[in-house]
């Protein structure tokens, strides 16, 4: 499935709108530290919906909110939105299952009077629930917690961890364990050994 584009307003370091394209094949995000390299990738799992901040280097939803930088005035709301390409594959069945071509998620945030963050979630043009933007999402094989993103460290953690661990990761990502809870326990039996 294939990313065409992330669309953000006011997010963590990038205040007003800003669009990246993603095209076919290999794109690489490049510029000195503090550009906002990171928070491209922390864009995506904001909206894919990563279960923790602190992965994406903030204490809270409201911290992700562009702050102004040195000399601009705080914004009171953001937006991500990731737009993927929906084309029908072998068989004709879309990965997402909604019958459009190009496909938009927006998560958003708006500080209410009191400062308090207030979140809103959108498919396309309707207003959805969290829960459900993570199980569209999920069902098509993106998840914000998971292998979706290697994030800094990740190769090298993955390259110490031990066999049994980096079995569990493999089997995440060829979504192998969604099939466990449906799986049927087996009898375990002693054969005689040929003497």
């Amino acid at each position: 499935m294939h990313l065409l584009r992330i669309e953000v307003e006011n997010f963590k370091s990038f205040g007003g709108e800003i669009t990246i394209p993603f095209d076919e094949g290999f794109t690489a995000i490049t510029g000195p530290n503090g550009s906002g390299k990171s928070n491209s990738g922390d864009a995506i799992q904001f909206v894919l919906g990563t279960r923790s901040t602190k992965v994406m280097r903030a204490d809270n939803v409201a911290d992700l909110i562009f702050n102004g930088g040195k000399r601009g005035k705080p914004a009171r709301h953001m937006s991500v939105t990731l737009v993927f390409a929906n084309t029908p594959e072998l068989g004709g069945r879309r990965r997402l299952r909604i019958d459009e071509e190009e496909v938009s998620f927006t998560r958003a945030v708006r500080l209410n009077r009191k400062n308090q963050p207030i979140s809103s979630y959108r498919i396309g043009e309707r207003n959805v629930t969290a829960t459900e933007m993570r199980r569209t999402l999920s069902e098509a094989g993106l998840q914000g917690d998971g292998y979706n993103i290697v994030l800094q460290g990740d190769v090298t953690t993955q390259a110490k961890m031990t066999d049994w661990k980096r079995r569990g990761v493999l089997e995440d990502v060829a979504r192998v364990t969604a099939y466990d809870s449906e799986t049927v326990s087996y009898t375990h039996l002693t054969l005689p050994t040929n003497r």
